[in-house]
């Protein structure tokens, strides 16, 4: 098995999750200093950090033709098929839109889509670092420290 890091978080992570972090500092503040402020919107805040981070990729593992995305709540795996094409495009996000998932808080992941890779996947920390990875028709996006190590043992272990 071999274990890949994802890249650092790029600034834009980086700074959104700054930021809620600071939001969620301000939402319990009011709750401590205001009597009718509502419970829920000071618990609100915590749940969606703790629920954001058990999606967001931690690591990358790959084991007899199986990418495995790891996760803090459950790993996702992605099975290589033999029309696997790998290739490090630092620019994979450009132009993304988020159709559904996570835009910043921790990391990119969900659906996506853009002009240039159309609908894809994403489990990616820093665009800069991405490989698109496309097979069995679908298209993934994943941002390990080391592209093109990563690139030569996917490519290996697929076979």
């Amino acid at each position: 098995m071999d274990d890949f890091s994802t890249a650092p978080c790029d600034t834009t992570c980086r700074v959104v999750t700054a930021l809620i972090f600071v939001m969620t500092a301000f939402f319990v503040f009011l709750f401590l200093y205001l009597e009718n402020f509502p419970p829920y919107a000071m618990a609100l805040m915590p749940v969606v950090l703790i629920i954001t981070w058990g999606f967001s990729a931690r690591g990358y593992s790959i084991e007899h033709g199986t990418l495995l995305i790891q996760r803090p709540f459950f790993s996702k795996s992605i099975r290589l098929g033999p029309d696997l094409s790998v290739t490090h495009d630092p620019e994979a996000g450009k132009g993304a839109v988020k159709v559904s998932g996570n835009g910043g808080l921790f990391g990119y992941y969900g659906s996506f889509r853009s002009r240039k890779l159309g609908l894809f996947t994403a489990y990616a920390t820093d665009w800069k670092y991405g490989v698109v990875l496309k097979t069995g028709g679908k298209t993934f996006v994943v941002t390990p420290d080391e592209p093109e190590m990563f690139m030569t043992r996917l490519t290996e272990s697929a076979g």
